[in-house]
């Protein structure tokens, strides 16, 4: 028995329409979006995100002024002394005056007697010029030392700029230092450079970067980091990915002396 040629027909247009509606709906979202790759997903390029995370208290900077305790004793109450205080120097000028003046008018002092010239006497003299330092003793009067500020050692957390590299190989990168990288990454990286994007995070900042399809030729990204003391620090890291294929979300830890970076999970 012969199958019938419009029961064949049936059976060949019910498996190729599904295929042909589903290729014609990826050629509309293509000629909508540009930017959608084409084909099956292995052969598209590999995106990366990035979620970054900066310690509250990185790059720390001795720039903070730590006021020292009043002292709480005062001097022992002198025979003779005075406090005087005021805003700027000019001030304390005038204060120093008035009291200069109070104490002229207070206690004057006694000049020698003028004699004749014929006089051979030893002439009369002040009795002050005779005696002793006067005491002016006042139990309620005290002089103090003046309050003194000293340099603390609490650092005080800056931003820290970091940067986001894509390179064919990680070996140049692994054997520089960072001031060649802050002057001109692609001259120090030469032909192992292939792009890299600067940011600066403030101390304690969360910053995501969505996901972007990485160069052709990428094989590793790094981010690096302007530490205040590179010497002490690690401020480098690298991290291999597969060029096409993958969606990856990379973890960027920047901790006060070290940076971390891993896929996530």
């Amino acid at each position: 028995m012969k199958p019938h040629p419009l029961l064949l027909a049936t059976l060949l247009l019910a498996l190729v329409v599904p295929t042909g509606c589903t290729s014609l709906s990826r050629m509309s979202q293509v000629a909508m979006d540009h930017s959608l790759p084409i084909g099956p997903p292995k052969d598209h390029p590999t995106e990366v995100a990035f979620s970054i995370n900066a310690s509250p208290t990185l790059n720390g900077n001795p720039n903070s002024l730590d006021v020292a305790a009043e002292q709480d004793s005062a001097l022992e109450p002198s025979p003779y002394a005075v406090t005087l205080s005021a805003g700027d120097p000019y001030a304390l000028t005038e204060k120093i005056g008035v009291l200069f003046e109070y104490l002229q008018a207070q206690f004057p002092a006694m000049s020698p007697v003028e004699l004749d010239e014929g006089d051979e006497s030893d002439p009369a003299r002040s009795p002050l010029e005779e005696s002793g330092p006067g005491s002016y003793d006042d139990p309620q009067v005290a002089l103090t030392l003046p309050r003194t500020t000293s340099v603390a050692s609490a650092l005080v957390a800056t931003p820290i700029a970091i940067t986001i590299l894509q390179l064919r190989d990680d070996s140049l990168l692994r054997n520089t230092v960072y001031q060649l990288l802050e002057q001109d990454p692609a001259k120090a990286l030469r032909s192992t450079y292939i792009r890299s994007d600067d940011y600066l995070l403030r101390p304690g900042q969360f910053k995501y970067i969505p996901f972007e399809p990485i160069h052709a030729e990428t094989r590793f990204v790094a981010v690096i980091a302007d530490y205040r003391g590179h010497e002490n620090a690690s401020w480098r890291q690298v991290l291999r990915i597969p060029p096409r294929g993958r969606q990856i979300m990379l973890s960027v830890l920047v901790n006060d002396t070290h940076i971390v970076l891993k896929e996530e999970d």
